[in-house]
């Protein structure tokens, strides 16, 4: 059964929240095109669809929390997770993978940036795997 989508605030009122996080972290959320033109990372409509849901929240520490949603299997469905900006032994530990290893070395972020083990991502479903791994995307890219 998929998950009932419900709609917490507008899609601008998303956006701002996204761009609210962004500032703090320093985050660019614009990717040039091949004529230099800027546009939208295409991760932040998914996350603004997240936000939108009510799976994916700004809290007052400005650290974005998700609600694993229930197309994850029991023991995950409903795990609220905090993303917070990790140290520099958060990105430390990407080294221990090798070069072609992109997916773990994005995954070790995303690892130190929530207390979650690495493996733990690899039990979600793709569609809340893929959050975690587009906000380690934008700590890697910041």
């Amino acid at each position: 059964m998929a998950d009932e989508v419900k709609i917490e605030m507008s899609e601008e009122q998303a956006m701002a929240e996204i761009e609210k996080w962004a500032e703090e972290n320093d985050f660019d959320l614009y990717v040039k095109t091949e004529n230099g033109m800027p546009v939208i990372d295409e991760t932040v409509p998914k996350l603004i669809k997240a936000i939108r849901a009510g799976r994916l929240v700004l809290n007052d520490d400005g650290d974005f929390e998700y609600t694993v949603s229930e197309k994850s299997p029991h023991g995950y469905a409903g795990t609220k997770i905090t993303f917070r900006t990790p140290s520099g032994a958060g990105f430390m530990a990407m080294d221990s993978f090798k070069a072609q290893e992109t997916v773990h070395k994005q995954l070790a972020v995303a690892s130190a940036s929530t207390g979650m083990d690495i493996s733990w991502f690899g039990k979600l479903h793709a569609m809340d795997y893929k959050i975690a791994f587009y906000i380690a995307g934008f700590f890697l890219a910041g």
